[in-house]
């Protein structure tokens, strides 16, 4: 039996128009003004265009499996049989939730989302408000079909009738969780320390003008005053360190899996590193006329480990399906 998504619910609504619309306009002025400006043009209208490829279309049970379908792509099957439990939240967005590795709005919100009562969910959704949870032997989905009621009983029916048991799904209690340590940002903070060090004992040693920014192959293409390397160098560890202890304490609240926090600070250690090293060889190509490592080497083992590092934590919040 086929059952129809509901609408997109208000603040799905208004973030699709917005960032829709702000792509076109970005895209229009890439192409008008910015060299080579179809080139970014093209990635951010592929952002919209995958968006709503990617985004839930319907649901429908039968043969003893509920399909969560796409309105294109890989369809999500989950065989009734695997059903431990279900549950209707009336909104999604009282939980303590964070997004891991899914959509907030544009088109929908799906995905995988980490909440402190109910652990990582595979979200396929267009509201947030009176959703449908299923616990499974494989993890947990939460739908958004147009008819609740009408969907619930029928699924009720179809698992009962197969010989199976449905319970219902209580969230889990704050004070049983074990939370992540803050010790780990001991590591960032380290990191942000060692910066400012290396930035302020290698700033006496700059002519006061400097190259600051390079080309492809590692030649200056732009220069500035020495002031320069200490703004560069402090403000974005800074940022990065900022950014990685506020993303820690809220993912931290909103999931009972303790390695998501450790991963994502690890994470921004590894663009902290990067802030770091940049700092370093912009020292060594003005004292000595050339860089510690080959410039497309370095671009390359960064993107290596930061893929490597995207592919742990993807590991870790993967639900399977």
């Amino acid at each position: 039996m086929e059952f129809k998504i509901a609408r997109l619910d208000r603040v799905a609504t208004v973030v699709t128009v917005l960032v829709t619309v702000l792509l076109i306009a970005l895209s229009v002025f890439f192409v008008l003004e910015v060299p080579y400006g179809w080139i970014f043009a093209i990635l951010m209208l592929s952002i919209i265009a995958l968006s709503y490829l990617l985004s839930p279309n319907s649901y429908s049970i039968e043969g003893g499996k509920l399909t969560i379908r796409k309105v294109i792509g890989k369809k999500i099957i989950i065989p009734l049989q695997e059903v431990q439990g279900h549950s209707i939240i009336p909104n999604l967005a009282k939980l303590r939730i964070a997004r891991t590795f899914g959509n907030g709005g544009l088109f929908g919100y799906y995905g995988l989302f980490s909440t402190l009562e109910y652990g990582t969910m595979n979200c396929q959704l267009t509201k947030l408000k009176e959703v449908f949870l299923i616990r499974t032997t494989k993890g947990t989905y939460v739908i958004s079909p147009a008819e609740l009621p009408k969907f619930k009983e029928y699924f009720e029916n179809t698992v009962q009738g197969s010989g199976g048991k449905i319970l219902p799904m209580a969230p889990t209690a704050a004070e049983t969780v074990r939370y992540a340590n803050p010790l780990i940002l001991l590591l960032p903070a380290a990191i942000l320390i060692l910066t400012v060090v290396i930035v302020l004992s290698l700033y006496s040693g700059l002519p006061e003008r400097i190259a600051v920014h390079f080309d492809l192959h590692g030649n200056p293409n732009g220069w500035a005053s020495r002031t320069s390397f200490v703004i560069s160098g402090l403000i974005p560890a800074a940022v990065l360190f900022t950014i990685s202890t506020m993303i820690f304490f809220h993912v931290r609240r909103t999931t009972n899996k303790v390695t998501l926090p450790y991963l994502i600070v690890g994470l921004f250690t590894a663009f902290q590193l990067f802030t770091a090293y940049v700092s370093v060889d912009t020292y060594w190509v003005n004292r000595y006329g050339s860089h510690l490592i080959q410039f497309p080497y370095i671009i390359i083992i960064y993107v290596v480990i930061i893929i490597a590092l995207l592919f742990v934590y993807y590991r870790k919040t993967k639900i399977r399906v």
